[in-house]
């Protein structure tokens, strides 16, 4: 039965090939769409159970957004008073807070990064952000010479080798575990040399002539007590008259949440009208390619195959042919995700580490069985039609193919 099942795919090459075809393009369009809101989705979710931080206070006049201080590694030079520190101190309802100075590199040559990223300069003796995600060896803080840096950062063997950053070498002595935010593209290191670069760098220091780095630091991290109220501690900053303004990681959280499933219900809407075309298509295709072979499905009962060996026979064909569809359009689609994401990580704030060989075959798997489904979906109907057909009958309205 499997040989004849091939053999009547491979002498049909052209109709064969378009049933393929239809199907690797509706399987393509469905598991790139999986992947993105799979990705997209999980990337929340770790960044929820893994950030930390419940708020983020940044300079009071800063343009800067949630989003993209939370999720992504766009370099983002903003600077408020040192002193800023001591006033979130006499806020009610902080557990734990931390200070942060962020710094940039350029696109720089051997050893060095090959873009912009953000360098952050963070203090570990109140860090509580770093730390769960830390080698035992770095969780007590590092010194002015070592480096840790993400996740998406591939070559796992940076750990214990050096790395020029602005002219200075530092020894890579950690690296974080994912997080789903843009901790994953960031170089950290003691917050002291931080400032102490922006004064050695000749790109830096241009920025810094009339003021002295070490007066200023870039965000502070925050973590509620317990009970406390979000928007009752945004209000307490806005009248305390500091020199910051609060960002509640929840809110961007939620916000990001509520942009992907207005995108992603549009994605689907669009990807469910191409699902429809194309079981249309292949109804069509079916039911020709039945009225085609009455009388070679009669023959086929006249020697004695039964109507279930026979309806067996035509979901056989149209289920290898949809399979092979399947995965073709699945393999093509993980082909294309990591380029796809790339492409999409600004808009959507991906986090490419969440895009792992597990969800890839997951996602692949999905492809392949809605490949299945689909074609014995369009072909059952037309199936059990050719095979209760009157062998005679089929014989004398058919025509051998």
């Amino acid at each position: 039965m499997l040989m004849l099942i091939w053999k009547n795919i491979s002498r049909r090459r052209t109709q064969s090939t378009l049933t393929v075809t239809i199907t690797m393009l509706t399987v393509l369009v469905f598991v790139m769409v999986l992947g993105i809101f799979q990705t997209v989705n999980q990337g929340l979710a770790l960044s929820r159970e893994r950030l930390g931080a419940d708020a983020v206070l940044i300079p009071k006049y800063s343009a800067a957004k949630g989003d993209d201080l939370l999720f992504t590694a766009m370099p983002e030079n903003i600077y408020m008073p040192v002193e800023t520190v001591e006033q979130a101190k006499l806020l009610e309802g902080v557990a734990a807070m931390t200070p942060q100075f962020y710094c940039q590199t350029l696109e720089l040559g051997c050893c060095e990064p090959g873009e912009a990223v953000r360098i952050i300069g963070y203090d570990s003796e109140t860090d509580f952000l770093l730390k769960p995600y830390l080698d035992e060896g770095s969780q007590n803080g590092i010194d002015g010479g070592q480096l840790i840096v993400g996740s998406n950062f591939e070559d796992d063997d940076l750990v214990g080798y050096n790395y020029m950053i602005l002219g200075r070498v530092f020894q890579v002595v950690s690296m974080l575990q994912p997080t789903g935010s843009g901790m994953d593209s960031t170089f950290f290191m003691d917050l002291n040399t931080a400032q102490d670069m922006c004064l050695e760098s000749e790109v830096l220091s241009q920025s810094w002539t009339r003021r002295d780095p070490h007066d200023y630091i870039s965000v502070i991290m925050i973590k509620f007590a317990d009970g406390v109220d979000p928007e009752a501690f945004v209000q307490q900053v806005e009248e305390s008259g500091m020199e910051a303004k609060c960002l509640l990681t929840g809110e961007t959280i939620a916000s990001l949440q509520s942009q992907l499933e207005v995108t992603m219900q549009v994605m689907f809407a669009l990807w469910l009208a191409s699902l429809l075309i194309a079981i249309l298509s292949l109804v069509g295709r079916f039911n020709a390619l039945a009225k085609e072979r009455k009388k070679e499905i009669g023959l086929l009962r006249a020697i004695g195959l039964k109507k279930g060996q026979v309806f067996g026979l035509i979901i056989g064909e149209t289920c290898t042919m949809a399979l092979m569809g399947g995965f073709f359009g699945s393999a093509l689609a993980l082909l294309a995700m990591n380029p796809v994401i790339e492409m999409l990580k600004d808009a959507f704030k991906l986090s490419p580490s969440v895009w792992d060989t597990t969800l890839a075959l997951l996602c692949g798997g999905a492809g392949v069985a809605l490949a299945g489904v689909l074609g014995f979906a369009a072909a059952v109907n037309p199936a059990w039609k050719s095979a209760s057909m009157d062998p005679q009958a089929a014989i004398t309205q058919g025509e051998v193919n």
